[in-house]
């Protein structure tokens, strides 16, 4: 689907010394141009225009001095800096073109006919007039010499296996009537055949073919020779084959050609020399004969070049013809044509490092230059053209996509078309061509039903059939007209760009300046297209394009060296374009495909090169491009990686680099795999569209899942819900994506949702489909870019927001015909509504109407398709409606004999008994209890169910309060709260029961003195067990630390004032114990207790707080170089390249807090496999494999969180003495004992200080780490991790730390503890 355009011409007068030119070589390093004539040798500088050297052959003494006839051959070696020139005089020269030296390097006496060298210049092959082959080395030192018409067939002649005589085999379809047909008669060489051999090398040089006519038949006969110059085979014998020889370099096929009695062929060799294929010529069997077929460098085109036949004796100059020929799925199709009236071709050949590039020579001496690229000719419509000599194959891939070489029509010129350009503004299908002749034809559409002669049906139909698209119409035929009269210049016409219908831009060569380029603007008057104006260009355009979506007036201007300038249609005048920043653009490489857009609300230049670099104005994008196409909302692109990338046209110009940097981007909905070679051909506007080519020509349609979900949410937006359905279904879009595009319109547009899906099945797929998971975050959040998971409490609950709403509305517009939609909408919900579904099916039961379109049965039988048939079974029962329950028991697979029995022992129950046992036996037990507590005959089944399972809130309610149910029910919810332990509010139960001795047990075993208190009072206990009962709760405060309270008994209820003053002191309570002493007149206690206790406190405070302090610096020490080493050692692992060594334990986490680590396999396998296996085990354990991980042995992979944990238990500990530090202080003072106040004062607050600065080198800050890493864990998708990893983000599998390792210690700061009277005074 792709045709040859122009891309440069360029156009020398050379001189005299060019005339008669008859071979032609090239200087790839340099691009010099050499060629030879029999007067003389000549090198001409292209770039310059000079000629760089002339050698003449009359004035030659290396041969012979009646001179030459004719130049046989010529090669440049590069190696040698020479020119080897063939004559067939049988001289051979060498020319050093840096020194000027002509060298006679050998003579062949007979004269030579033909010279080739191979294409690695090793080889040099001489066809001798003698009818032999000589084959030489590159210093031109003979090898052997071998007979150019061997008598055998070959060493790759076929073998007779003896299967029969050719009369006893199957021949086909043409019947045994093919075995008796006579071989066909082979004649002589034409007359104007110059009988002279051909030879020809394959691209690796490994065999070479020689054509020559043999001396018995007088035909012509192809023969294969290898590099060891051995015979290989030679070709059946086929008439009219003619003189041109080339073998394909990709080596596949020999070509050349055969003159039949009906036509004109192309034919085709293999290397066994049996036929392989052919195609015809757009002559007259006698019109034109074929002087030489070349090849150009990648084997995808083929030069033919004619030349009119003329009687000998005529004083007709013959005209010349190239076509350029190349071939898909087997078909070959005639992509340029160009004619020569007056100037005949004496000599061409392609370039071999460019390979579109062609040079010609002519008889007067011009030389021209031909450079082509291969393009895609596609409207703004998706109409796609194809040339084919004088057919334009037309395929408007909007409608159908017709595999090549067929159409869906074509049209038929008088001549060969050799440009194709589509309207760029207006009715952008309309086609403007551009024929051989240099006239320009135009088709239009004009929606005319008058049929057009030159259109022709092909795959769009005709012949009966249904025409499948619209066909143009030929407008007229034009006549270029304005342009200076120079020969031939309208001819070569390049780069035409159509406007408009009335504006027609185009470039031709400078007359005089040939690396110069004119735009000529033409407007369409009357036959002609008239020449209005035009605009000197200084330096010669390559490639020439406007914004088809922009009708600015602008025209981006290409020079051959990369330059870009902007033509201003308004105003006619050429400017260099700048960027934004104010700067030239030019590509740093010439970009043959250019195109103009907007990207980032900027408008820019695309180009891409012959060696797949993409840019974007100046900026590479992309050094693995083959093709790209611009969609309305994106940039397509093809890579050598056999990919399709989307990229959104509102990508900001300097992030695009990186969207295309070769790397794997997973779950990334912009990139899709393709087929290996495949190569954009049309993007269909509007649509989800793109057409590739595969490498042997066939098309595919694929859908890339970013111009699918462009569509969907262009229809979402415009409220097109059928159309965004009918995509999703057809490209298997989540249909989540309806309602999570934009839940508030979708929930304000619901019904219009109904009205136009219109089916009941796809509203169905619908509600079935629905998830809670927000698709625009998860699924496709490449296309939406929206923010990360909101917290779910922010959320609404999705599922059953939209089945309520679109059950609303289903109601509201046809309850009857949506009924099953509704009972889906009923299933679907989080917690499934089944009862309301099946009250739903009996009232279609129970009111039938005529609008009903599904019977009960059918909706029943529905339902129980969306769930299981035993839990609606269960679920009618509910209900209590046994012509209900049997309705579904007769759809489900259960045993009549089975549930029959069971529903007729509920039938003979009555009232709410029956509805209980119902309810029980669907373990319903609090609609059980319910109605169980209205059958007071069965109060005992009542306070069973109430026991077994524990419904005591539940009971309490339903009962009268002060009741004697109501008592049993709340002594029964009293034992329970004893067996769990919750002794106070199990007290609290038995007061509501009135059990005061329960109630007083109760809380006694909850300590809670106060209560019992009021219960022994309810009790009316006497003094004696009141004074017993309190010394026995005492000693319980007093074990439980709660020293005060144990005081308060003491003295209040058991009247014991010197214990409860000896309980103060134990519990270091001074300030408390000495109110107390003075109160009740016993300051004795000061000596005999409080004084004692207190310097016992103090001692004990000295060296508990020393023991710690010792800790917590050999620890805090040793945590530093556990991580100084971990450290060390993992960089040196990572400096070393490996990854995931065995005895990588150095890198368990050694940020310790921050949880981000490298651990090895040999631990964190390990570690793995224990948790796993402990998952189901009991607390206890899990606590023993916590503190089995945590040692604080050295040297054990997790040392530095057991360190951490010491740690964080020291502080907690030091943190928590700060009141009790006060207190003794304090007394400590009073009682005189500065000294040890102020030491104690000064080690604890010494102590503080030194933790206060050792926490942040302890519990490292994570903060930065947390921007640079992405967690993995329940809350991260597919797609969250993937933008992470483009947006350059590592990823972390963070362990879920305890907090004790990962958070430090809070502490008490607002406690004051300190006396400021032992501070030291500050001067």
């Amino acid at each position: 689907m792709r045709n040859l355009e122009l891309l440069t011409y360029r156009h020398l007068d050379a001189g005299q010394d060019f005339q008669g030119s008859q071979c032609i070589c090239i200087d790839y390093d340099s691009g010099n141009i050499y060629t030879a004539s029999p007067n003389c040798i000549v090198g001409l500088c292209p770039q310059s225009e000079q000629v760089i050297g002339v050698v003449k052959l009359d004035q030659c003494d290396e041969l012979p001095p009646d001179g030459v006839n004719r130049i046989v051959g010529m090669e440049f070696l590069a190696d040698q800096q020479s020119v080897c020139v063939a004559t067939d005089t049988g001289g051979v020269l060498l020319w050093n073109v840096s020194s000027g030296q002509v060298e006679s390097v050998g003579d062949v006496s007979s004269g030579i006919r033909a010279m080739s060298w191979s294409p690695d210049q090793e080889m040099l092959i001489l066809a001798t007039g003698q009818d032999t082959l000589i084959m030489m080395t590159r210093e031109f030192d003979p090898i052997n010499e071998k007979s150019l018409h061997p008598d055998n067939f070959g060493a790759a002649q076929f073998v007779n296996v003896g299967w029969g005589k050719k009369e006893t085999q199957f021949h086909g379809s043409i019947g045994k009537e093919a075995a008796k047909q006579k071989k066909e008669e082979v004649h002589a060489a034409l007359p104007w055949d110059d009988k002279q051999p051909r030879i020809s090398w394959r691209g690796d040089g490994q065999c070479f073919v020689v054509s020559s006519i043999c001396p018995i038949t007088s035909t012509r006969k192809l023969r294969v020779w290898s590099r060891e110059f051995e015979h290989q085979s030679t070709s059946e014998n086929v008439d009219g084959v003619e003189q041109a020889l080339a073998w394909k370099p990709s080596g596949s096929l020999i070509a050349s050609t055969q003159r039949r009695p009906n036509k004109h062929d192309v034919v085709f060799f293999e290397k066994n020399g049996l036929r392989h294929g052919e195609f015809s010529l757009p002559f007259g069997v006698k019109d034109v004969k074929v002087r030489e077929l070349l090849w150009n460098t990648d084997s995808t085109v083929l030069a033919v070049w004619c030349e009119d036949l003329v009687q000998e004796g005529s004083e007709v100059t013959p005209k010349s013809y190239i076509q350029l020929w190349s071939v898909g799925n087997y078909h070959w199709y005639l992509k340029q044509s160009i004619k020569f009236d007056e100037d005949r071709v004496s000599s061409l050949t392609w370039d071999p490092e460019h390979a579109y590039r062609l040079h010609v020579l002519c008889h007067n001496g011009k030389y021209l230059q031909y450079t082509w690229h291969w393009a895609t000719h596609m409207s703004n419509g998706a109409l796609v053209a194809v040339i084919d000599g004088s057919k334009l194959l037309m395929t408007p891939t909007r409608q159908m996509v017709v595999p090549p070489p067929m159409s869906a029509y074509y049209l038929q010129l008088p001549t060969s078309v050799n440009f194709v350009s589509f309207c760029y503004h207006g009715n952008t299908d309309d086609t403007l061509l551009l024929l051989d002749d240099g006239r320009v034809a135009v088709y239009t559409f004009d929606n005319s039903e008058t049929k057009d002669d030159s259109v022709k049906l092909d795959g769009a139909g005709g012949n009966s059939f249904k025409t499948c698209c619209s066909t143009p119409r030929l407008t007229g035929i034009y006549n270029i007209t304005g342009l200076p009269p120079i020969s031939r210049l309208s001819k070569l016409v390049l780069h035409v760009v159509w406007y408009n219908s009335d504006l027609v831009l185009f470039c031709c060569v400078d007359a005089q300046r040939s690396q110069h380029s004119t735009l000529y603007s033409c407007k369409f008057d009357g036959e002609n297209l008239l020449v209005r104006s035009q605009v000197e260009v200084d330096g010669a355009v390559y490639n020439m394009c406007c914004d088809r979506e922009s009708e600015d007036s602008v025209l981006a201007i290409q020079l051959t060296d990369g330059y870009i300038l902007k033509y201003d249609i308004g105003t006619e005048m050429v400017i260099p374009w700048e960027l934004s920043g104010g700067e030239e653009l030019s590509f740093p490489i010439p970009c043959q495909q250019m195109a103009l857009c907007t990207i980032g609300e900027q408008k820019v230049v695309l180009g891409l090169t012959n060696r797949y670099r993409f840019y974007v104005n100046n900026t590479e994008v992309a050094s693995n491009c083959t093709s790209f196409a611009v969609h309305k909302e994106f940039l397509l692109l093809t890579t050598l990686t056999h990919t399709v990338r989307c990229i959104c046209r509102k990508t900001k110009l300097e992030v695009l680099p990186s969207l295309s940097d070769g790397k794997a981007h997973p779950f990334d909905e912009s990139i899709r795999r393709v087929e290996r070679g495949s190569r954009i051909v049309a993007v269909v506007p509007d649509d989800t569209k793109l057409i590739l080519q595969m490498p042997r020509g066939n098309l595919e349609t694929i859908h890339p899942r970013a111009l699918v979900l462009s569509a969907v949410r262009k229809n979402l937006d415009e409220l097109k819900f059928l159309d965004a359905m009918t995509a999703m279904r057809r490209h298997r879009i989540n249909v989540n994506l309806i309602y999570d595009h934009n839940p508030h319109n979708f929930l304000l547009n619901v019904r219009l949702f109904v009205q136009q899906i219109n089916s009941v099945s796809h509203i169905n797929l619908f509600l079935t489909d629905l998830q809670e998971e927000d698709v625009t975050r998860t699924m496709y959040t490449a296309a939406y870019n929206r923010s990360p998971l909101v917290e779910e409490s922010e959320q609404p609950n999705k599922v059953d927001t939209v089945c309520d709403a679109l059950r609303q509305s289903l109601i509201q517009e046809d309850e009857y015909k949506y009924i099953l939609s509704i009972l889906t909408s009923y299933a679907k919900k989080t917690t499934p509504e089944l009862e309301e579904a099946l009250l739903l099916v009996r009232s279609l039961r129970d009111n039938p109407s005529q609008n009903a379109v599904v019977s009960p049965a059918e909706a029943l039988k529905y339902i129980l398709f969306l769930v299981d048939v035993n839990e609606m079974f269960d679920v009618a029962l509910g209900t209590y409606d046994f012509d209900l329950v049997l309705m579904v028991a007769e759809k489900s697979q259960k045993d009549p004999k089975e549930y029959i029995p069971f529903l007729n022992s509920l039938r003979r129950l009555e009232g709410s008994y029956q509805h209980y046992a119902i309810d029980k036996h669907l373990k319903r037990y609090s609609r059980a209890l319910n109605n169980i507590s209205k059958c007071p005959e069965h109060f005992d089944e009542c306070l069973t169910l109430v026991s077994d399972h524990k419904l005591f809130k539940e009971a309490l309610s339903l009962f009268k309060l002060g009741s004697q149910k109501y008592k049993e029910i709340a002594k029964l919810y009293g034992e329970h709260l004893i067996g769990k332990k919750r002794h106070e509010e199990a007290g609290l139960v038995y007061v509501k029961a009135e059990e005061w001795e329960l109630a007083l047990n109760a809380f006694m075993l909850s300590c809670n003195w106060r209560q019992v208190f009021c219960m022994t009072a309810k009790l009316k206990f006497n003094k004696e067990n009141e004074v017993d009962l309190a010394r026995k709760l005492a000693n319980q405060l007093q074990s439980d630390k709660r020293c005060t309270e144990a005081a308060v008994v003491l003295e209040e209820y058991a009247s014991d004032t010197e214990e409860a003053i000896v309980c103060l002191i134990e519990g270091s309570q001074w300030e408390e114990a000495l109110r107390r002493m003075y109160k009740h007149n016993r300051t004795d206690f000061i000596e005999t207790n409080l004084k004692p206790a207190m310097m016992e406190s103090y001692e004990g405070q000295m060296e508990s707080l020393e023991t710690m302090r010792g800790d917590f610096d050999k620890y805090r020490k040793r945590l530093k170089v556990v991580r100084e080493e971990k450290e060390r050692s993992r960089l040196e692992f990572l400096e070393s390249g490996g990854m995931n060594d065995a005895d990588a334990d150095l890198f368990s986490d050694t940020s310790s807090a921050t949880g981000e680590s490298i651990q090895s396999s040999k631990y964190s396998g390990s570690q793995s496999s224990t948790f796993t296996k402990s998952t189901g085990r009991s607390s206890r354990n899990r606590r023993k494999a916590e503190q089995k991980k945590w040692r604080l042995k050295e040297g054990s992979p997790y040392e530095d969180f057991a360190l951490i944990a010491a740690l964080s238990k020291i502080i907690t500990a030091v943190d928590i003495m700060r009141d009790e530090v006060n207190g003794l202080v304090k007394v400590l003072v009073q009682f005189n004992f500065d000294h040890e106040a102020s030491k104690l004062q000064q080690t604890f607050g010494s102590f503080l200080r030194v933790i206060d600065i050792s926490i942040p080198s302890i519990w490292l800050d994570e903060s930065e780490e947390g921007e640079e890493s992405v967690v993995l864990g329940p809350h991260a998708t597919a797609n969250t991790i993937a933008q992470a990893i483009q947006r350059g983000q590592s990823l972390s599998t963070k362990e879920k730390l305890d907090p004790v390792i990962k958070n430090a210690p809070t502490l008490h700061k607002d406690i004051k503890w300190k006396l400021s009277l032992l501070e030291e005074d500050k001067l």
